[in-house]
């Protein structure tokens, strides 16, 4: 008996009360089940519900409310990146064991963007309705823009990336990005919440007519654009995306590199013959550091000359820039003319604890700490990589997923999205899928064509209207050709960035706070 108290007492003190549990499981599943592979999408409208309904009805204090949002968030990020475990098999980790627990802390670190939105949720409205109604989407879509910043930025399963593969629900991010999608989201769930929640049947019909009118305006606004959006106009460019299917187990070993390049240039004739005007290959398609390789650095431009078509392609590279000269290594990229010139690209965002450890660009002794990171360095800031008329900015890996790193492309006069990566370390998990849906939202809220050449998949090609118009799946090798068109307009997003949306967060919060007040003095 008194080790069953002493269990309870500890329950208590971690979980919320009991009428708030099971909605916050079902809501945080719920959730999970609109991404890859299941992309339940549309469900995400609803998914939040049954927490804002508990919490609206329990009136929790601000520690219960806390717990409570905590709660959702531990069963969505457990339930969507459960694969991580999986890299295992694959990936050739230094300390293998480290997985698991590295899944444990991410999903920790992730479920405390829930648990003080609800904590804020509680602190502004004090559960009154109207306060209700506008913090909610408000916190949200502030407490993802900030998950997004910073050397720890991890915006993995932003709520706005639900409804990536329904392009029809897309159509407002040209105006506030993937945030703006994840507040018109939250604030649905929170009218659905006050139309089960509210104490009154005009309170209720109110919530639940407006909720109904903000997801049908999305729809029919979206759906009257997307014509439009997929046929503007440009100079149109023959891409061909190489998915080489390369064995991770084996790709980095000597004595395979040259079956690998057999490869890369059996796809690039391939993609010549098919009227490529660029052949682009996936995130360290050559596996070799490019300047301690020069006679296979030579294969490649010899390639491009003899083909008499530019082929992008990654690789690593490594120079001796850092503080007195020390070496610095670079997940990079380089496109290699026809005219034997090179123009390289290195990777800038870091994917962190993966690629390098946080700050560790910045002090060298964060480097010696061997948790099997590669300690990369982030690229400096350049203008797009060009070709012939061709201004395309690079986006390696991670990079998809971060949209300050387009509009700075869009802004230095970028026409086209190119996205390589190498997505083999997830295996067959929903990783992949989750990874390439991500990338959809960058061609919608800057109105470009998006290219994307994954080694074992996914490669696609998006239109700027959000629809994957080609794709090669998984574990398939293959070449994808494509006619894109290159475009040069410039959305409000791409002008304006999240300015506007933060600070309009900021004052509905401000609002909610003051008549949350006022209805409790």
């Amino acid at each position: 008996m008194p080790n069953t108290s002493v269990l309870k007492s500890f329950l208590g003190r971690l979980l919320p009360p009991l009428p708030l549990v099971f909605p916050c499981l079902l809501s945080g599943v719920l959730l999970t089940l609109c991404f890859p592979v299941v992309s339940l999408g549309p469900v995400s409208f609803l998914a939040l519900t049954p927490m804002l309904v508990a919490v609206l009805r329990y009136r929790p204090t601000r520690r219960e409310a806390y717990r409570a949002g905590f709660l959702t968030g531990f069963a969505c990020y457990v339930s969507m990146l459960w694969w991580i475990v999986k890299l295992v098999p694959s990936a050739d980790v230094t300390i293998p064991w480290l997985m698991t627990p590295a899944l444990i802390a991410l999903v920790l670190y992730l479920s405390l963007y829930p648990a003080f939105h609800l904590l804020i949720l509680a602190a502004v409205s004090r559960w009154r309705l109207i306060p209700f109604l506008i913090a909610a989407p408000a916190a949200w879509a502030l407490l993802e823009v900030a998950r997004s910043r910073g050397e720890l930025a991890f915006p993995w399963g932003l709520v706005g990336y639900s409804l990536s593969n329904h392009p029809a629900f897309l159509q407002t991010a040209d105006v506030w990005g993937v945030f703006g999608l994840s507040f018109l989201i939250v604030l649905v769930n929170a009218l659905a919440a006050g139309c089960a929640g509210a104490r009154t049947p005009r309170a209720k019909a109110w919530c639940g007519l407006s909720a109904g009118l903000v997801a049908g305006a999305m729809w029919l606004h979206g759906d009257q654009r997307i014509d439009q959006m997929r046929s503007l106009p440009g100079p149109s460019l023959r891409v061909a995306l190489a998915q080489p299917n390369i064995d991770l187990a084996v790709k980095w070993k000597p004595e395979f590199k040259d079956s690998t390049f057999s490869i890369i240039e059996r796809q690039s004739i391939e993609a010549a013959e098919l009227g490529a005007d660029i052949i682009i290959f996936p995130e360290t398609a050559a596996p070799i550091y490019i300047e301690n390789s020069p006679g296979r650095k030579q294969r490649l431009i010899e390639l491009a000359r003899a083909l008499h078509v530019p082929v992008y392609i990654g690789f690593l590279d490594h120079r001796f820039d850092g503080p007195k000269n020390t070496l610095n290594i670079y997940n990079s990229s380089g496109l290699f003319r026809a005219d034997g010139s090179i123009d390289k690209y290195d990777k800038r965002h870091l994917l962190p604890f993966g690629e390098a450890l946080p700050l560790g660009s910045r002090y060298r002794w964060i480097q010696k700490i061997n948790f099997g990171q590669a300690n990369f360095q982030p690229g400096p800031s350049r203008s797009p990589l060009s070709q012939d008329g061709l201004s395309f900015t690079p986006l390696i890996c991670f990079e998809s997923v971060f949209p300050d790193l387009c509009a700075q492309g869009v802004k230095d006069g970028s026409e086209l999205f190119v996205n390589i990566t190498n997505d083999g370390w997830f295996g067959d998990t929903p990783g992949p899928h989750q990874h390439a849906q991500m990338a959809i939202l960058r061609a919608v809220e800057f109105r470009r064509w998006l290219v994307r050449s994954a080694n074992s998949g996914v490669s696609m090609v998006v239109d700027p209207a959000g629809d994957v118009v080609a794709s090669i799946g998984l574990y398939k090798e293959g070449i994808l050709a494509h006619e894109v068109s290159l475009l040069s307009g410039r959305t409000f997003y791409a002008r304006a960035g999240d300015t506007p949306l933060v600070a309009g967060c900021a004052l509905l919060l401000a609002v909610a706070w003051f008549l949350g007040r006022r209805a409790t003095a």
